[in-house]
Parts: C-alpha cells; sequence; structure tokens
C-alpha cells in the first residue's frame, strides 16, 4: 500500500484496535519521539508523525476524560525526553545522589504533561459530535489554536517556562526563523503545527490537492521572507570591541572555597593573553557567577581585576551580590561592570529566577521547608529577585540589556523599552547540564531573542556555548561546549527600526488566532447546515 492509498480511517482503526493500556503506551512513545525535532537533532518528521496521532488518538477517545489521558502520557514522554538534560544537574552537585536527576524530571513532568492532555481533552469536548471524514479540517484548527495558546500559557503561568516551543522545530534554519521579527516565536509556532498536520490533511480525499499548496505557499512565503530579510555583510559598531571569556570551569570545581581564587585568576589571565588580544578591545565579558567573591563589597578584588585591563576599558562579570539589610542578608545573581579604576560602573540584579533552583515559590515553603526539601533544592539560601528587566548605561558604551541564564527564553520580557539598549548580554553557566541538548537549546532560544528584538546578543557561557550573534540571530562567532577559548570580536550594530514584534509583542498572533477562531466556527456552522 502506498502512502497515497492511506486514508484517516485506516489509522483511526488501528488505534482503534488497541486496548486502553497499548494505546497509552502508543502515546508515550510518540510523545518522546516527537522531542527529537528540537535542537540539537532537528528530525522534523518526528513532529510530522507525532502530532497527526495525538490528534487522532484525541478525537477516536471515548470521552473527553478518556482523550486527557492519552494527551498526558504524550506529554509525559514528550517532556522527559525533552528536558532530560536538567537531571544533569544532580549528577555534577556532589551533595545530591545521581538518581535523583531523573526523579526530579519526573516531578517536573507531571505538570508540564498537564498541557498536551488539556489539548487532547479541548479537541474532543469541541469535536465530541463530530468525525474526521466530515470535520478533519476543523480540527486541525481546533488542535492548533488550543497547541499554541496552551504553549503560550506555560510560557507565563507560575513565572513560566517556554523551553521548546514549536517555533524552535527551525531553528536550523537562519531563513526560516526570521517571521519571528514580525510574530515571534508563538507565532512561528502556529505556522509549524499546522505545516505538521497538513500531511494528515493529504490524507483525506478532499484535502488531497489543496494541502501539498497549502504547504508549498506557507514555506515559500517564510522562506522568501526571510531570505529577502538576511542581509550579505553585518555592520559593527565603530570603536566598540569585546572580549568573551570561556574558561570551561566544570560545575564540581566551581564552588569549593579552595577554587575560588584559582578561578578568578584564569580569568583575569585569558583576559590579558597576548595571544589573544585585539587591538582597542573595549569590553571584557566573564560568565555568571565568573566571581563567587561579591564583589560590591571587595574594593581589593575589584582593584586586582582592574589590573588586566586598559585605560577606557571595562570587565563585565557574574557574581552573587550579597545585600545586608537590618531583617535579614539577601543575595543576589548578579551582574557588575569594573572600570580601570576598580570603580563599580553598574550592577544588575536577576529578577526572573529559576523555580526551586535559585528560590522556592512563597506557597510551597509551608511544605518544602519543614521536611527540610530547601536544603536539597536552594542550599538552604534561595536568591532574591532583582528589581526586573533593566538596561545599563555603560560610561562611554552603548547601553545594554542583562540577561541572566533563565531569563533569555522569556519572549517579550528581555527589554525595558523605556530606555531601550543597542545590544544584549546573556551571561549564563550551562556546566550544570554537561554534555546534554540543554545548551544547544538554550543558545537557540537567545538566537531567537536576537531577531525578535533587532537587537545583536553576546553569550558568556561558564562552559559552552559562547557567541557573538548579530541582530538577525545569525552567530558570527562561537566556542563549541566544553571548550576553552576567547572570542575576540566587534559588536554588531542593532537594527536601525525596531520589529514588529519588539512593538506589538504577542497582538499580532493573537488577531490572527480570533480569524482562525472565527473561519473555524463558519466551516463547522456550514457543515450543520448542510446536513440539514
Amino acid at each position: 500500500m502506498n502512502i497515497s492509498s492511506i486514508k484517516v480511517d485506516v489509522i483511526e482503526s488501528f488505534l482503534s484496535a488497541q486496548s486502553v493500556n497499548k494505546r497509552l503506551l502508543i502515546m508515550l512513545a510518540v510523545g518522546a519521539l516527537s522531542a527529537l525535532a528540537f535542537a540539537p537533532f532537528y528530525i522534523m518528521p518526528m513532529y510530522m508523525i507525532s502530532l497527526p496521532v495525538l490528534l487522532i488518538m484525541s478525537v477516536i477517545a471515548t470521552s473527553a476524560k478518556s482523550a486527557f489521558k492519552y494527551g498526558y502520557a504524550f506529554g509525559f514522554g514528550h517532556f522527559f525526553v525533552g528536558l532530560y538534560w536538567i537531571g544533569n544537574s544532580f549528577s555534577v552537585e556532589p551533595n545530591l545522589p545521581d538518581w535523583g536527576g531523573p526523579i526530579m524530571v519526573g516531578f517536573i513532568c507531571i505538570y508540564l504533561a498537564l498541557f498536551p492532555a488539556l489539548i487532547s481533552y479541548g479537541v474532543k469536548f469541541f469535536h465530541r459530535n463530530h468525525q474526521t471524514k466530515t470535520h478533519l479540517l476543523n480540527m486541525v484548527i481546533t488542535f492548533t489554536l488550543l497547541w499554541n495558546a496552551l504553549e503560550w500559557i506555560r510560557g507565563v503561568l507560575f513565572s513560566g517556562f517556554p523551553w521548546n516551543l514549536s517555533g524552535y522545530l527551525w531553528g536550523f534554519s537562519d531563513v526560516m526563523l526570521q517571521s519571528t521579527a514580525v510574530w515571534g516565536i508563538y507565532g512561528l509556532g502556529v505556522f509549524t503545527v499546522l505545516f505538521c498536520l497538513f500531511p494528515l490533511l493529504m490524507l483525506d480525499p478532499k484535502w488531497r490537492y489543496i494541502s501539498p499548496s497549502a504547504v508549498i505557499l506557507m514555506v515559500g512565503s517564510l522562506f522568501y521572507y526571510g531570505d529577502n530579510r538576511l542581509p550579505e555583510s553585518i555592520e559593527f559598531v565603530e570603536d566598540v570591541n569585546l572580549r568573551v571569556i570561556q574558561a570551561n570551569i566544570q560545575q564540581a570545581d566551581k564552588w569549593p572555597y579552595e577554587n575560588w581564587s584559582k578561578n578568578l585568576i584564569q580569568h583575569m589571565d585569558m583576559s590579558e593573553d597576548e595571544l589573544n588580544k585585539s587591538e582597542g578591545r573595549d569590553i571584557i565579558i566573564w560568565p555568571e557567577t565568573a566571581a563567587i567573591y561579591s564583589l560590591s563589597e571587595e574594593p581589593m578584588r575589584r582593584d586586582l581585576i582592574a589590573n588586566v585591563i586598559g585605560k577606557g576599558e571595562l570587565v563585565l562579570t557574574g557574581f552573587p551580590r550579597r545585600q545586608r539589610d537590618p531583617d535579614k542578608t539577601r543575595i543576589y545573581n548578579s551582574l557588575i561592570a569594573i572600570d580601570e579604576n576598580g570603580d563599580v560602573d553598574a550592577v544588575y540584579d536577576k529578577s526572573h529566577l529559576v523555580p526551586f533552583g535559585e528560590y522556592i515559590p512563597n506557597f510551597i515553603q509551608m511544605i518544602m521547608i519543614p521536611l527540610g526539601l530547601d536544603q536539597i533544592f536552594t542550599g538552604g539560601q534561595g536568591f532574591s529577585h532583582g528589581e526586573g528587566v533593566k538596561t545599563l548605561d555603560l560610561s562611554g558604551m552603548p547601553p545594554v540589556g542583562v540577561l541572566i541564564c533563565y531569563e533569555v527564553i522569556f519572549p517579550g520580557q528581555i527589554v525595558d523599552h523605556a530606555n531601550r539598549p543597542d545590544w544584549l548580554l546573556n551571561i549564563t553557566n550551562d556546566a550544570w547540564y554537561g554534555e546534554s541538548t540543554g545548551p544547544h537549546q538554550h543558545l537557540l532560544q537567545t538566537r531567537v531573542r536576537a531577531i525578535e528584538e533587532g537587537l545583536p546578543l553576546v553569550r558568556s557561557a561558564s562552559t559552552g556555548i559562547s557567541a557573538v550573534i548579530d541582530p538577525y540571530g545569525r552567530i558570527i562567532k562561537d566556542i563549541s561546549l566544553n571548550k576553552r577559548g576567547v572570542i575576540n570580536s566587534q559588536l554588531p550594530r542593532k537594527l536601525a527600526t525596531e520589529t514588529l514584534y519588539s512593538n506589538y509583542k504577542e497582538w499580532i498572533i493573537a488577531c490572527i488566532g480570533v480569524i482562525l477562531i472565527i473561519a473555524n466556527l463558519v466551516f463547522v456552522r456550514r457543515k450543520a447546515l448542510s446536513r440539514r
């Protein structure tokens, strides 16, 4: 049987013939395979198979409750494989058992799997009296709307976790990512889900010829837009040079007190190495918590660091800032700018902290602290929240928006629009996650933020992947994962005008969503009238 002779009802019959337990196992496996569509694998056919299977399984479920279970199994497999790298943090932390990693990932997936489950529930609920033979297109639109709406909710609910959104499937192509400058990564996600579901429409004789045409039109339009948007050359800011340090210090070697001075000296040596110097360098960038000392309180160590820079130059480094208040001592995950005199030019405190990694939400503390579980997740001393996104006006330098690690993954939440920066800086420590998919996915999200905002983005990681990225999301220079090195580069110039996404955020895709909802209701209404 060739693919052109397969019909949707053949797939429905196969899935319907399976027992409930087998269906759950199928959905768990399909969800797990779908995660291979993301960086660094980009096996998109996995998504193009898994989403249609999830849609059909939702429709043939005996009830919305059963559909919820199938969606939950899919979601658990999808997120467990996609986020397994989070468990690596247990293997690099000497005080935590290695076996705790998979358990921690499992607990995260228990929550995240609710989103695909609600999608399946919604599809069955809205189409409980419909069949794929008559309402397949409506089901595809409903699924697309629910999938992307719940991706957005996942990105904002309980501080949000917008990791591995559907639009990131196109991370292998600079050209196909360019539309995020118009509608953001959520908008590209709508197109992506439709694209992955159109093969299902091709199995329906009514849509067998229209569906390929629609796919060609959509892909061709986005490719045409992206290809024409990308310039052949890159413009740079005059007289502003960058020196990005990646010391490749492993997590187990980072925090022991006896290594603090050695690690600091290593960063200083790499900053002034004659073999790596670039003429006219102005800004030296170290990664997140490169210096473990509270540098805002230690002028002598700032003077020591200042010895590696020349007149008019700056060192930007991550450090844990200690603030002694009357009621308690607060710790912030921060960045400090140190000038050639050892003075503090600017400070930024991370505001969007990692739940359970850097702080425990208030409503959970009453449970975890009495059980001593706060010691496992934050060592008993969590970080305090900063004041929010902030542009640093550095002395004689272009203003910069700072994003520490996790903060860069949030679309539309990375720029202070009242004081818009000329470039973005992301300092991070991906040593927690070892040789895994996590750092590659983190880098991709960084590239998309640059496209969305039309701003160049510089990334300094403790170990992989450091990079200088232009405002089109293209990597100019980088240092690979688990490599020691230095990037010498000029600072790319920002776009002359703000992007549509930077101005309107999710409003553009919200309007498209409303159009799809209206079209879906019209299609359903017409089918109902035609049967009378």
